[in-house]
Formats: C-alpha cells, structure tokens, sequence
C-alpha cells in the first residue's frame, strides 16, 4: 500500500482536492443486464445525458496520452533497426535474434500489467511503463553494442507491452463511468502517434540531425506530455475485489466467454500483421507493383485505421458494438477475397484501405466487452485478451510465411479469410441472445 501511495503521489498535484466525478447513468434493470457476460455486444450502449465534468476529461486526457506514446515510441523504433544493422554490422539471422527480443520482452510485460494496475492503480501503471519506454528508446538509439542493445530491446518489450494493457485497463475503467463508448477513440490516439512519431524522425534525419540526438529530444518532450496529462488526471486507486482475489497473477484463464474474445481478437490481430509483414510483398508478387510503390498499400491500411477508430465511438453509440465488429470482419474476410480473387493494382489498393476500416475497431470493442464477463476480474480479462491477441500479431506472420512457402501468398491470405469466418461464425452462434 505503501508503494501504491507513492506513484499516485508522483503523478498527482493535489489528491485532496481532486474533484469526485459525477455518474449521469441511472441504475435500471437493463443496465444491469448489460453487465452479463459479452454485454457490451448485446445492446447499444446507452448515450449520457451530460458533458463529461473537469475530473473526466482530464482522465480522457491522459489515456489519450498513454496510448499516443505507445503509438509512438513503437513508430520511433521502426527508422532505429537500419542504423543498429549497419553500425553493428549484424547479419540478416543474428539482426532477427535482437528483433525476437521485442516480442519476448512484451509477452512478460502484458501480464505483468495486471499485477501493477491492481497493486498501483491503473494511472501509476501507464506512467511507469510510459516513462521506461521513453528512456529504453534513447538508449536503444544510442547503439552502444550488441549485448546492451539486446537487453535494451529485450526490456522495451516489457514497458511496452506492460503500457498496451495498462492503458486499455485505464480505458474501460473510463469508458464504465461515463457509460458511453470511448476506446475506438484511444486507440486513434495511438494510430497518430505513429504517424507523428514517423514523421517527426524521418523529418529530423533528413535535415541531418544525429539519430541519438533526434531520438533524445522526441523522448524527452513524449515523456513530458506524459507526466503532466497523468498528473492533472486523478488517481486510480488499487483494485481489491473478490474476483481479484481469485486471480492472483490478474491473467483470467481463457475459457468460456473470455476463450471466445480472445480467439476473435487473435485472428484480428494476425490479419493486421499480416498487412504489415506481407502486404508489399502481395502487392509486387501477385499485383505486379514496383518495389518502391508497394508499400502505399500498408500507408492506406494505417491511415484507414486512424480514420475509423476516430469515428469508431460514435458508430458503435449508433448501431451496437455487434453491428460494428461483425461488419469490421466481413469488411476484413470481402477485402481477402477480392485481393486473392481480382490482383488489380487498384483492387489492392482500394481493397488494403477498405480492410483498416473493418479491423480498426474490432481491438477496442473486444477489449471493452472483456472488461464486462461476469465473474471474471476485468484486469485479468482485459490482460488475457490483449495478451492472446498480441500473441497473433507476433506468431501470425511466421505461420503465413510457412503457409506461403508450401502452397502461395495467395493461399496465406485464404487462410486468414477462412480464419476470420470461422471466429466470426463461431462467436454469431456462441454470443448471447437479446432479451
């Protein structure tokens, strides 16, 4: 309790006259059928009646921020890799081994985030990760040899992937006391992290800016955006729950509803990665586009998530979480198929941008439905869900590649179409009924 005391303080300016939010939600019976298991897809969320007051919007601010920075020191490592191979003088296979640190490091991160949002608070948790990140960039960026740099890597991974669970945590903790859907706008908070954070480099590197030196300002002011939007947030306190109790190490054991989230988040995940690995190559392969033309089609891909998640709040307020995610995975399974079945150029093109309007919601829909599975610890569920899917963007690529050296690309992307139908199809029968 100690230790959770001190974060808060850290990150807080005045805890005592730190405002009590006010919830405009009234308790009724539909309500409370909406916190059984999956209810976040069962009905439409309820819209407020009220302007978020002073204490919400500044806890808005700060998810804002600790999404934005995982988007982009993620985006800052990207332009890094060339400059440690060269440097380092490393080879394509002992490159790759310093990169598995990276996936690693966040698989032991994601679950650690549970224990330190339930210890800390979930606001201490995105701070500690967000701040680590910052600093392990520099240091990665500094290329001091080989070994550090692995460890380096190795421990990014973990802030990373501790700072991706902790600000969904921070997220649906939100998005429950407004009572309206706010997590496809967090999670656009991280897509323009990437783009800045793309932009911002490659724009100092091309004026000649020392690459440490470039890294070290950008950390330097991320990091202070950071602290001061966590601390003008109130604190979150621990979570001690009855649930919570049950879940020591807050990772939910995946069965049941929470089996079910996970799986459909999974194949989301690995579609996305599979734009990021193999897009260009399908579209110089199969489409016949010029190496130098054909990674647009991943642009279009980003920039169409950035779009939809910004729109993605008020789509499911409109329509139902379930409307919205079952129509991103037919977005996502139709744009498969057209791209196996038509390989026009402007197929492609038009087909990768239609497929990061589908999949960019299906993440924060899914990880707000976890965060309501009755007798589940939400932390445990929300870690679990984040966890499993990540582990598709990680493994998904590689088992592609093995797919397209024994059959074609074109039979990998089959595969994930016939994939995304099956969990789609599985979750439309499995999900529970509207009363």
């Amino acid at each position: 309790m100690a230790g959770s005391q001190y974060f808060n303080r850290f990150f807080m300016k005045r805890s005592e006259t730190t405002p009590k939010t006010k919830l405009s939600r009234t308790p009724s019976a539909d309500n409370c059928r909406l916190q059984a298991e999956g209810a976040v897809l069962s009905a439409k969320p309820k819209p407020i009646s009220a302007i978020p007051d002073k204490a919400v919007r500044r806890k808005l601010m700060a998810a804002r921020a600790g999404f934005f920075t995982g988007g982009f020191t993620v985006a800052s490592w990207a332009p890094i890799i060339p400059f440690v191979q060269s440097e380092l003088g490393l080879e394509p296979a002992v490159l790759g081994a310093l990169l598995l640190g990276l996936g690693v490091g966040s698989f032991v991160g994601m679950p650690l985030a549970g224990s330190l949002s339930v210890k800390f608070g979930s606001r201490a948790a995105i701070g500690l990760s967000g701040i680590l990140s910052c600093l392990l960039l520099v240091v990665l960026a500094m290329i001091p040899g080989y070994a550090i740099e692995c460890a380096a890597l190795f421990l990014y991974g973990i802030t990373l992937g501790c700072l991706e669970v902790s600000v969904n945590i921070y997220g649906t903790e939100i998005e429950k006391e407004m009572g309206t859907p706010v997590m496809s706008g967090l999670h656009a908070a991280y897509s323009i992290g990437e783009v800045l954070s793309a932009g911002a480099l490659t724009g100092l590197l091309i004026l000649g800016t020392p690459l440490s030196v470039s890294v070290t300002g950008l950390m330097v002011l991320l990091t202070a955006i950071l602290v001061i939007a966590l601390r003008a947030a109130p604190a979150t306190p621990p979570k001690v729950s009855a649930e919570s109790d049950k879940s020591p190490l807050h990772f939910a054991a995946p069965r049941g509803k929470v089996l079910m989230l996970a799986l459909v988040c999974m194949a989301a995940f690995l579609a996305e990665g599979a734009m990021l690995d193999w897009s260009a190559l399908y579209m110089h392969r199969v489409g016949g586009i010029e190496m130098s033309a054909a990674g647009l089609g991943y642009t279009l891909f980003v920039i169409a998530m950035a779009i939809s998640r910004l729109t993605g709040d008020a789509l499911v307020k409109k329509y139902g979480a379930r409307t919205v995610l079952y129509g991103g995975l037919v977005l996502n399974i139709s744009t498969l198929v057209a791209m196996v079945l038509v390989p026009d150029p402007a197929v492609l093109f038009a087909s990768l941008f239609v497929m990061g309007l589908g999949v960019a919601n299906v993440a924060p829909i899914l990880i707000s439905s976890a965060s309501n599975v009755r007798g589940v610890d939400p932390t445990a569920a929300i870690t679990t869900v984040t966890t499993v899917g990540y582990g598709g963007l990680m493994a998904g690529p590689a088992l592609l590649g093995f797919i397209a050296q024994l059959w074609s690309l074109q039979g990998s992307f089959v595969f994930i179409a016939v994939l995304l139908t099956a969990v789609l199809m599985n979750h439309a029968f499995s999900a529970p009924k509207r009363a």
